[in-house]
């Protein structure tokens, strides 16, 4: 009885076996007469791979971090997963918080290339970046910034680095002509001696020199609270604007400190370092912060094709406006997976060779990467057309919102 029920079993075991046999491969069988996406049929073999996001949510802009990684979360959504040689591929981010300081950024470059990311967007800052290059080029990993413009950048020789935002020879030329049509003949350049408020300075100066227009250069540290020394020699000095080249938190200080010193009638300009809605606050409020001007790295978000879109989408998910160079970190992390399908494979080298052939076509524009460097465009630089002093935006505080001064 026993030997009988035994066998019955096991007959029955074999045929079940035999079944779900068969059903797996017809299943396999109509997975490979499909869409493989990449021209080879799904094998139903999955594969996570590794993208890290540096940035900085902590330390003195944790705004701009934030935007850039809310950028590429939004990016993870629309092509975080993807097919290639009969593969499905998952992105995994990797966000570590470099706190916008070289020294931690080194650390989090390290930490990245431990994680075995094929690929990073970030770093948020020119100073931090400048510390993780060495490192990302070493281990020969492709590192691709939404938002660092400062010149330097280009200046390391690595064919590893890429932005999706503009050099700052553009901006700061930009800044410096717009202080000339506003009429200024004595400027004031204010830097608070990193990496990207020297570098942006620097152009804004020789453009206004060049135009016949006296300059004395100020300087501060980032993370100063007193500027009462600088406004004694601005005040001495007298100028009709002064262009301050870091950051908001200083920035915002220093222009409340102005007005305190009865400076307010004098123009206060600065960059992208300086267009953050915290300002406002920083500066004491709206009527000291009313009129303040700011460039960008980028086009106006009107001659954006897919910026209305980015922005809906945007505010849906996070309940608030497109943070600084959000979409510009959306479209890195996109030129970045359409590298690693274009070259058809995971292999960093060959991703960094497909990157310097893109041609992408994103939220700010179809764009691709230079690989030598010609005049203001160097190698490892966003190239789009109309990339040009005349086409970099302006914007101006009113009412405690900035605007498009164009």
């Amino acid at each position: 009885m026993v030997q009988k029920r035994t066998g019955r079993v096991l007959a029955l075991a074999l045929a079940a076996l035999l079944a779900l046999s068969m059903f797996g491969l017809s299943g396999c069988a109509a997975d490979d007469g499909g869409d493989g996406g990449e021209g080879n049929g799904a094998t139903g073999e999955v594969e996570t791979i590794k993208i890290g996001v540096q940035t900085a949510l902590t330390g003195p802009l944790p705004d701009y971090g934030l935007a850039a990684k809310n950028g590429v979360e939004l990016a993870l959504e629309d092509f975080g997963t993807f097919e290639m040689n009969g593969t499905t591929y998952e992105v995994e981010l990797v966000v570590l918080d470099d706190k916008a300081e070289p020294t931690e950024a080194a650390v989090v470059a390290q930490t990245m290339v431990d994680e075995g990311v094929v690929g990073v967007i970030g770093s948020l800052t020119t100073g931090a970046t400048l510390s993780a290059i060495p490192i990302y080029y070493e281990n020969r990993i492709p590192q691709i910034s939404g938002s660092v413009t400062g010149p330097k950048a280009n200046e390391t020789g690595a064919d590893t680095f890429f932005r999706t935002c503009w050099n700052d020879a553009i901006q700061g030329e930009a800044l410096g002509v717009w202080a000339m049509e506003l009429g200024a003949k004595k400027v004031v350049l204010m830097d608070d001696n990193g990496a990207y408020a020297v570098g942006l300075a620097d152009v804004a100066e020789d453009t206004l020199k060049a135009g016949g227009v006296e300059t004395l250069r100020q300087n501060c540290q980032s993370g100063d609270k007193d500027f009462s020394a600088q406004v004694a020699n601005i005040k001495e000095f007298g100028p009709d604007a002064i262009i301050f080249t870091g950051y908001h938190p200083e920035a915002g200080l220093m222009r409340k400190q102005m007005v305190e010193a009865g400076l307010g009638d004098v123009i206060f300009m600065g960059g992208d370092g300086i267009r953050s809605e915290e300002l406002v606050a920083q500066t004491g409020g709206n009527a000291n912060a009313e009129g303040i001007y700011a460039t960008f790295g980028g086009f106006p978000e009107e001659q954006q094709p897919g910026y209305a879109a980015f922005a809906a989408k945007y505010k849906e998910k996070y309940g608030e406006e497109v943070g600084p160079y959000a979409q510009n970190n959306y479209d890195a992390f996109g030129a970045l997976i359409a590298a690693i399908k274009a070259a058809g494979s995971t292999d960093t080298e060959e991703i960094i060779a497909a990157l310097q052939t893109l041609s992408y076509e994103g939220v700010t524009g179809t764009f691709g990467f230079a690989t030598e460097s010609d005049g203001a465009v160097a190698k490892g630089d966003i190239v789009v057309e109309g990339l040009t002093p005349s086409n970099v935006p302006r914007y101006v505080l009113k009412d405690g919102a900035w605007v498009s001064a164009q």
